[in-house]
């Protein structure tokens, strides 16, 4: 090997094919993120002390499979599974969220429409 010649990395590409990362510009992206880790802090400092732990169960839950803007679909039945915890349970957990301005139910779930449709809201009943 000549001293100028730069041996072959594992993938095959020489040190000298690499290309440079595209930067992202600041301030762009991550704004979802974050808006998600307020929601979480929020329910945690406000709502953790006073919930069941059916209603925090559900609220994890439908936290954990909600997107970026706080929509979530799943059905009773599916939350009570993951859950580990009765239909109703969950049922009622829902119902003392939803009047607790924690989640909104935009769309009720049946067994030809498929399941319901949830939003989270912060602990002082705004959106995400």
């Amino acid at each position: 090997m000549d001293l100028g010649e730069r041996p072959a990395r594992r993938n095959g590409r020489a040190a000298t094919d690499a290309e440079p990362k595209p930067k992202r510009k600041p301030g762009r992206g991550g704004g979802a993120v974050r808006r998600r880790f307020a929601l979480l802090n929020a329910f945690i400092d406000g709502e953790l002390p006073r919930r069941a732990r059916a209603e925090l169960a559900a609220w994890l839950l439908l936290y954990r499979h909600a997107k970026a803007d706080g929509i979530v679909s799943a059905s009773v039945a599916d939350l009570a599974r993951r859950a580990g915890r009765d239909e109703s349970a969950i049922r009622r957990a829902l119902k003392r969220l939803r009047e607790a301005g924690l989640v909104e139910r935009i769309k009720r779930g049946t067994l030809a429409g498929g399941p319901s449709v949830w939003r989270l809201l912060t602990p002082e009943g705004g959106r995400p």
